[in-house]
Order: C-alpha cells, then sequence, then structure tokens
C-alpha cells in the first residue's frame, strides 16, 4: 500500500537541516537535566515504602489517589498489584521508612484510618474490625467472651495456661482463615473452620465488622538498593544497544550497525531530555518504555537498510547517495503508515491509559516520532559519512561515493 506516490526527496541534502534541529532538541532537553543536577527518579530509583492493601470489591484508583494526597504521607503512587480480580492495590511512598516498627506501624495507621473513613466508616459501632485485628488481640477478645466455659468446651478448674491456650489456638485458625482468603468477606466463611462452635459465631457478629479492605504488606526500599536499580537499568539499555549492533553487524555490516546504534542513542537521549523537560520522574516503567523503544527505532533502520542492500544489486550504475535517497523514498509509504497507526494507539494510551501509563505511554510517544524520524534523517545519513570518510578504497570505489 502507497500513500505516496512517486517520492523523489533528496533527504541527504536536508541533512545539516536535520542535525541542527536534534542539536536544539538535545540541548533544550539536556539544559533541564544539568541545571537540575541529574533525573526526577521515581520510588523504585530513589527508594520509598511500598503498602500492598487488598480490597473486597473492586477498587477506584483516582478515589483511593485523592484520598491518600490528603494525608500526611505526601506524594503517592496508587497502582494495581497482581492479577485485576485480585483487587489488589500497590501504594508507592517518596519517603523511606527506618528498620524501626513504630514507623512501619504509624504509615500503616495513616493508611488504614484514611481508607476506612472512606469505606467502613459506618460499620464500625464500636465494633472491631475482622480483617485487622491481630491475633493475640483476637484471642483476648475472645478469651473475654468466656464462650468456651459457656459451652462446655473449657473445664471450669482449666487453669489459666490452659484456657489461654484453648482461645490461642482459637484465633490462630481464624487468622489462618483470612491469610488463606486474602480477607474475610463474610462472617459465614468461619463455618469453615473445624470444630468451630456456633455460640462463638453470634459472639464474632455481635463484636466485630469485616472491613472492606486489609493491609497485607508494607516495606521500604532503601536508596541503596534504588541505586542498584537505577545502575541495572543503565545496563539493560547498554546491552540492548549493544546488542542490536551486533546484529545489524551480522545482517548487513559493521558500518550498518554503527550508524543504527548511534541514531539509537539519538533517539534514546532525545527522548530522556524532553521527558526531564516535562517533569517526568524516571521509573522502572519509563526504562521498559526506552527498551521497547530501542526496538521499534531498530526495526525501522532495518527496514531502509534493507532496501539499501537491494538496490544497491539493483542500481549498480548509480551513486551510494542516490541509492540512499531511492530508498528512503521507496520505504516513505510503509514508514508513515506503520508510525501513524502506532502513534495513534499509544497516543490514546497516553490519554486515557491514567497516571500508572503515564510515563510508560509518553515515553513511547515522543520516542516513536524521534525514532521514525532518526531513521531517516540520521542513520542514513551516518552510513553515507561512514564509507565516504572511513570506508576502504575498495568500498569507495564499489559504491560510487558522490
Amino acid at each position: 500500500m502507497h500513500i505516496l506516490a512517486n517520492v523523489n526527496v533528496n533527504w541527504l541534502k536536508l541533512k545539516w537541516i536535520f542535525i541542527i534541529l536534534s542539536l536544539i532538541l538535545l540541548i533544550i532537553g539536556w539544559y533541564t537535566v544539568i541545571q537540575r543536577g541529574g533525573f526526577i527518579y521515581g520510588i523504585d530509583f530513589a527508594g520509598g515504602t511500598v503498602i500492598k492493601v487488598k480490597f473486597a470489591e473492586k477498587p477506584q484508583y483516582d478515589v483511593l489517589r485523592d484520598v491518600l494526597g490528603n494525608t500526611a504521607l505526601g506524594k503517592v503512587e496508587v497502582t494495581r498489584f497482581g492479577q485485576e480480580d485480585k483487587n489488589e492495590v500497590q501504594i508507592k511512598l517518596a519517603r523511606v521508612e527506618t528498620e524501626e516498627r513504630l514507623e512501619f506501624q504509624k504509615t500503616q495507621t495513616i493508611v488504614y484510618d484514611a481508607f476506612h473513613d472512606l469505606l467502613d466508616q459506618d460499620k464500625s459501632a464500636q465494633r472491631g474490625d475482622l480483617n485487622k485485628v491481630g491475633q493475640n488481640e483476637l484471642a483476648a477478645d475472645l478469651q473475654r467472651s468466656n464462650v468456651l466455659e459457656t459451652m462446655g468446651i473449657l473445664k471450669s478448674d482449666a487453669t489459666i495456661t490452659e484456657r489461654e491456650q484453648a482461645y490461642a489456638d482459637l484465633a490462630a485458625r481464624i487468622i489462618d482463615l483470612r491469610t488463606e482468603n486474602g480477607l474475610i468477606t463474610s462472617l459465614d466463611e468461619l463455618s469453615e473452620i473445624e470444630d468451630l462452635p456456633k455460640p462463638l459465631l453470634d459472639n464474632m457478629k455481635n463484636n466485630y465488622y469485616l472491613g472492606s479492605f486489609v493491609i497485607i504488606g508494607i516495606d521500604s526500599v532503601g536508596p541503596k538498593i534504588g541505586k542498584q536499580l537505577r545502575e541495572k537499568a543503565q545496563m539493560a539499555v547498554l546491552l540492548a544497544l549493544g546488542g542490536m549492533l551486533i546484529y545489524i553487524a551480522f545482517r548487513f555490516k559493521f558500518a550498518y550497525g554503527i550508524a543504527a546504534v548511534i541514531a539509537l542513542v539519538h533517539d534514546v537521549a532525545i527522548t530522556l531530555g524532553l521527558f526531564s523537560l516535562m517533569n517526568k520522574e524516571l521509573s522502572l516503567v519509563v526504562v521498559a518504555a526506552l527498551l521497547t523503544l530501542v526496538g521499534y527505532s531498530m526495526n525501522d533502520s532495518i527496514i531502509v537498510f534493507d532496501r539499501i542492500r537491494e538496490n544497491l544489486k539493483l542500481m549498480r550504475n548509480e551513486s551510494f547517495l542516490v541509492i540512499i535517497n531511492t530508498s528512503i523514498n521507496q520505504t516513505l509509504s510503509r514508514t508513515i503508515i506503520t508510525t501513524g497507526t502506532t502513534f495513534v494507539a499509544v497516543f490514546c494510551l497516553w490519554l486515557f491509559g491514567g497516571e500508572t501509563l503515564e510515563g510508560f505511554s509518553l515515553v513511547l510517544v515522543i520516542g516513536i516520532l524521534v525514532g521514525t524520524y532518526s531513521s531517516i534523517a540520521i542513520a542514513s545519513p551516518l552510513l553515507f559519512w561512514w564509507y565516504r570518510f572511513l570506508g576502504s578504497a575498495k568500498d569507495k570505489k564499489s559504491l560510487k561515493m558522490a
């Protein structure tokens, strides 16, 4: 399919315009990076606290963000965790908690209170939350009810140790059921516990309500771990570029690989610069988008290079400059169609994907445009210059350098 017929643009003649444009974009973007003293790192790289919460029903992420934004926690990220039907949410806080247990408990209390006021304020009525209560607290509450003595399961002359052990075992079985199910959504689920006295179930209904959520974990990522993740992310990008160089050099020639990798570095550098200019945070999701961009941009370059290789055989009487321009013009329709359809998809993802996917989709929105541009305006001129100035005499003769 061709949407542009008989295109005859001398792309290499415009090379200095393209290079100046690229330099302007690089300077604008990286000036902000240098001025700021580096990138704005997300919790993945800078460190922070991660809290995992499970809900009885599908959570509304925007509402949760708004509620937590009004607490003392500062900036938070609320994203889905695990499978969608699990209704689990991951909350990331920019601050790093200390190893002291009290710090974790304070943060956990703030999150619990915020969600309780949102979802369960009308349920409490002087009762405890069965999805929050700890095992020791539950055992003490059950022991105060004397339900086992009332039913004759415990004898009146039972020692204090025997009573404590009996109620502790009972509380442990209830907590095990809660852990197994994630959270208890109906008190009738307690009937699954073997030999559970029915009066105890009635007692639980009178003294406890079922919270709509449960905090299933809290952990902190220290600056040291964040630094390690940054280093591994950098290594992942470098390895991707190195792998592309080897692949292109093997499939075509070394000169093609050099041109393609320099164009990829150009794409990543401009994308990161513009990303920083927009005050966006670098995170593992953004690195994933950059790796996706590397593959996408390389694919565009391969299409052009493959056509150049074909035309070297079909257009033996033409100069290398003419062959490159012709190859770009011949693949231009394909490039526009592929880029256009992909761009529409990622642009919609950026507009409607929400906060969770904003970084990923924004990198692709910028990167797809820059990557397509570089395949035409950067990689091809670099290939021409390589052969013109660094190529062997045999290469120059066979390619008829202009």
